[in-house]
């Protein structure tokens, strides 16, 4: 029996065997196949104009011709060719960037350092001919010095294989600094046996640019026709190379999903802006509602009976060295517990980070270092306090050799369940809650919102697991914030123009053959490769606000050498595009880096349309964090960004709809200033000569202390009846200057244009006070609504350390406020002033904010509700007509507090928010510091409520 189960073990290891793809011949010198694909693809793209529609055609002749040629005079193994043509897929790692490669070349020519020569290649950007790569321009520098070796053996595709392979095992040994790449013996040997030509695509390969363009994926199709989507389930070329010799051979669906080892694209989930109850309809009313986590989606890989494991991101980035390689120790790995029964399986879930201490989830940006942390006080017998990653699963896709995918989401829950226990704070399975209508959704929002988490994740409790596919299967629900243009934006910096803060011009990244043909962008979501020749960016908006000192230092460390002067070196119109807004200098995207960027909302202006190349732009701008995980290639499109202005509109649209829907809409008669204040003067019989030879623009209405409200029309009357003369508009006579006062306590455009001219804008409550007195009054701070630092020194020298008027008795409700006051610092009013004069007047204009203070706050918010009034925001009496919560908790000796306003808010609001209402975040007091030292609006979101 025994020697029966040899023998077929041997029969199947002989049959897999002769399967395998072979060669019978030797493999072609590198010489050849540089001449026979390489040079003629640059050729073609060079040409692209002469070519023009047929460019497409003439690649992919090209590559045809090559792939029948190896297959016909070589064999069908093209994995010693595919290593060369697409190295940024080959697993060696040589750990060359351009300044040691740089480095390197110099010194094999006998540079001296610091030449003329070397600071040409290191700024080689700046003196390289458009469409000309490092590798290139390198060998032109080369070819200057020496002449090209007269090799009388060329070097075969085998023997550069084995170069590089000690290559990269001496990049794993050491690290090359300046000069120890121009020391390996495997470099040495290159430049000395290499022709120029061939020099020129070595240089490629070692530093992992895309040899063939954006190519890829046209060579692979004509290679075989399930090349492209294989590799993106296997991410391995050995694998792709030995499944997919015989084009004739077609995958199944089966091969096409999960394979053990290798990342794959996940099944991501859509975001609707319907109604719950058509969401739930989409779901065929029988889903499952998971909490949205705030992490990086991780893939297991647990083969082995634990004995070897793998952490993969979503675009197949490997992680194992931080979570663990086994069960036996490691961060996440130590705690996996799985039943005997299980050999190998596959998990989806979310990495996040875990206050150890508070035992809550934190934001998203701090799991890598989260997991550093936790390695570093592993080697420690103390356990110390801090925050871990947490390993939440909500998914398991294949189970010991079989692939899960096609069985319904309740099974695989149920499957997953039975064979892991969780460790809680290390591996926890993510709780579902199965539902069938809506109310469970808003029931479960309300509760999102009071925990202050990212949002819910619905999925058909009967729905397969798509790998790559965005679908309505799975639909992610997230809460509508009051004038939230979506989810932050990655974009690419592609221009600056120098200054105090340096403005940052981003960009959009679009395609451009599809945007000329229908007028769409692809999506560029999911792992495949695009073509890259096809990508271009459209200027969008400019940033400054939110970049710390250090980050702007982080990206002129990153990008130095790579800025281009705009009018002395203008970009390739087929890589970038300006509006009429050009910035001072400009930088290739392929150089750049990625900035996340929030904003609140899209500018949509005739000015904006003509100025960035999108057709609009962002408004209030603000910068969250440098995305060192992406290239340009990762960052937000013209198609998402319409696509989440169109929602935004929407949402708007809705919004205004069920305002005017209860009731008719009512015709207001609009009553010129001029006219009422004409006849205001005509009726009223003059009481006094208080305000004779003085002319007033009234700006706005006013507000007593009492609550009592004056319009235009009422203070106009006051004037009048004592004395005063009214202005129907600002065309005044310099002798009138120093007899006109402007009166207004709302902060408005025209008020902005009046205090920018240099016009003092008084409070309507000294017009009430003089009236009061019988007599003219001396300005005081709190009749000074804006009004220069001079006015505002002398008007305070008129009132004590408390506010207490030197020169005017005090009303009741005066006084009231006073005994309130007496316990606070002058110097808090001081700075409030102080802080006025320096940030944007109109900064909270889109605000109407409640201020919730805690009982345990004894302070007095009236310099609270002032400040916001005097940028511009407004106050709501009650929390139902804001979009904005303010929590004044400063030193959280409430610490429930803020757990009871997140309530008070989701129940308020989250009933008809889907449609109609949307939410407004709950921020503590330091947000609003914040924007006053920053001097413009930062997230919401980054000051939560806690």
């Amino acid at each position: 029996m025994v020697d029966s189960i040899d023998q077929l073990s041997q029969n199947s290891s002989q049959l897999s065997e002769e399967y395998k793809p072979k060669n019978f011949a030797p493999s072609p010198d590198f010489r050849w196949l540089c001449d026979e694909l390489l040079a003629k693809l640059d050729d073609i793209n060079k040409n692209r104009l002469k070519y023009g529609k047929s460019v497409t055609v003439k690649n992919v002749e090209t590559i045809i011709y090559f792939i029948k040629l190896w297959r016909t005079t070589v064999g069908n193994d093209f994995f010693p060719v595919l290593r060369l043509i697409l190295p940024y897929r080959d697993i060696r790692t040589y750990n060359i960037k351009d300044f040691t490669l740089i480095k390197a070349i110099c010194k094999s020519l006998n540079l001296p350092r610091d030449s003329p020569t070397e600071k040409k290649l290191i700024n080689w950007k700046q003196y390289a001919a458009r469409g000309t790569n490092l590798s290139a321009f390198c060998v032109e520098e080369i070819a200057k010095r020496r002449k090209e070796p007269e090799v009388v053996t060329a070097m075969s595709i085998d023997k550069l294989n084995e170069v590089l392979n000690e290559l990269s095992k001496e990049a794993s040994t050491k690290k090359w600094g300046f000069t120890g790449l121009s020391d390996s013996p495997s470099f040495k040997y290159c430049l000395q046996n290499m022709s120029f030509l061939e020099l020129r695509y070595f240089f490629d390969v070692i530093l992992k640019v895309r040899v063939i363009g954006g190519l890829e994926h046209k060579f692979l199709s004509c290679w075989h026709p399930d090349a492209q989507d294989y590799l993106g389930v296997v991410s391995d070329l050995k694998v792709l190379a030995d499944k997919l010799w015989d084009p004739l051979m077609r995958l199944g669906r089966k091969e096409l999903s999960i394979n053990l080892g290798h990342a794959f694209a996940p099944h991501l989930a859509k975001r609707l802006h319907i109604s719950y109850e058509k969401v739930c309809a989409k779901l065929k009313n029988d889903f499952l509602l998971e909490e949205k986590m705030d992490g990086e989606r991780i893939q297991l890989h647990y083969m082995e009976n634990g004995g070897r494991l793998r952490f993969l991101s979503r675009r197949g980035t490997d992680y194992t060295h931080l979570y663990g390689e086994s069960i036996h120790r490691g961060v996440i790995s130590q705690f996996l517990k799985f039943r005997e029964e299980v050999n190998d399986c596959v998990l989806d879930g979310e990495m996040v980070s875990f206050d150890k201490e508070r035992k809550v989830v934190l934001p998203f940006g701090i799991v890598k270092t989260a997991a550093v942390e936790e390695i570093i006080n592993a080697s420690s017998s103390i356990e110390k306090e801090g925050y871990r990653p947490l390993y939440m699963v909500f998914d398991l896709v294949y189970l010991n050799g079989v692939s899960l995918t096609r069985l319904p989401l309740h099974a695989r829950k149920e499957y997953l369940r039975q064979i892991i226990t969780p460790v809680p704070d290390a591996v926890e399975i993510v709780s579902a809650l199965e539902c069938t209508d809506h109310t469970a959704i808003e029931t479960s929002l309300q509760r999102a919102i009071e925990m202050g988490s990212e949002g819910l994740i619905l999925k058909q409790r009967s729905s397969t697991y798509d790998v790559g596919a965005r679908n309505d299967q799975w639909v992610k629900i997230k809460p509508e914030y009051f004038e939230d243009l979506g989810e932050n934006m990655d974009l690419i910096i592609i221009g600056r123009d120098p200054g105090k803060k340096d403005s940052l011009m981003c960009g959009l990244v679009t395609y451009i053959n599809d945007t000329c043909q229908n007028g769409k962008i692809p999506n560029l979501d999911g792992d495949k490769e695009s073509d890259l020749s096809n990508l271009k960016v459209f200027s969008f908006c400019n940033v400054a606000n939110g970049v710390s000192d250090a980050e702007f230092k982080e990206i002129e460390r990153k990008t130095r050498g790579h800025w281009k002067s705009f009018a002395e070196n203008p970009p390739p119109s087929d890589l970038l595009e300006f509006g009429t807004k050009l910035p001072n200098e400009w930088i290739d995207p392929r150089s750049s880096l990625v900035l996340e960027v929030k904003a609140r909302s899209a500018d949509n202006n005739l000015i904006s349309r003509k100025k960035y190349k999108v057709g609009s732009t962002l408004h209030g701008a603000y910068c969250r964090r440098i995305r060192d995980d992406k290239d340009w290639t990762a960052c937000a499109t013209v198609e998402q960004y319409l696509q989440a202005k169109i929602a935004h509109n929407y949402r708007s649209y809705k919004k205004k709809a069920h305002q005017l829907s209860p009731r008719k809409k009512k015709v207001r008669k609009f009553v010129r200033l001029d006219d009422f204040e004409s006849d205001a003067a005509e009726n009223a019989s003059q009481e006094s000569s208080l305000f004779e030879g003085m002319r007033f623009y009234i700006l706005g209405d006013y507000v007593d202390s009492d609550g009592q409200r004056y319009d235009k029309r009422a203070i106009a009357n006051q004037i009048s009846r004592n004395g005063g003369l009214l202005m129907h508009n600002m065309t005044v006579k310099p002798e009138e200057l120093s007899h006109l006062w402007i009166v207004g306590r709302k902060a408005t455009i025209e008020c902005k244009s009046l205090f920018d001219r240099g016009y003092d804008i008084v409070d309507p409550s000294w017009v009430f006070d003089c009236i009061s007195a019988h007599m003219r009054l001396n300005l005081e701070p709190k009749h000074c609504f804006y009004a220069s630092s001079r006015l505002l020194e002398n008007s305070r020298k008129r009132v004590d350390n408390y506010g207490d008027s030197f020169c005017r008795p005090l009303n009741n409700s005066e006084y009231d406020q006073l005994i309130q006051n007496s316990h606070e610092n002058i110097e808090e009013h001081s700075q409030t002033f102080s802080e006025l004069e320096e940030a944007p007047l109109f900064m909270l204009q889109r605000y109407k904010i409640f201020v919730a203070k805690s009982d345990s706050v004894q302070e007095n918010l009236g310099t609270v509700k002032k400040t916001i009034e005097q940028f511009g925001g407004r106050i709501a009496e009650n929390i139902r007509e804001c979009n904005l919560v303010l929590s004044y908790n400063p030193t959280e000796s409430d610490p429930l507090f803020g757990q009871t306003l997140r309530k008070q808010v989701a129940t308020e609001f989250v009933q008809e928010y889907s449609q109609r209402n949307p939410i407004p975040r709950i921020v503590n007091y330091t947000w609003l510091k914040e924007c006053l030292k920053e001097e413009c609006l930062v997230p919401e979101e980054d000051y939560p409520c806690l």
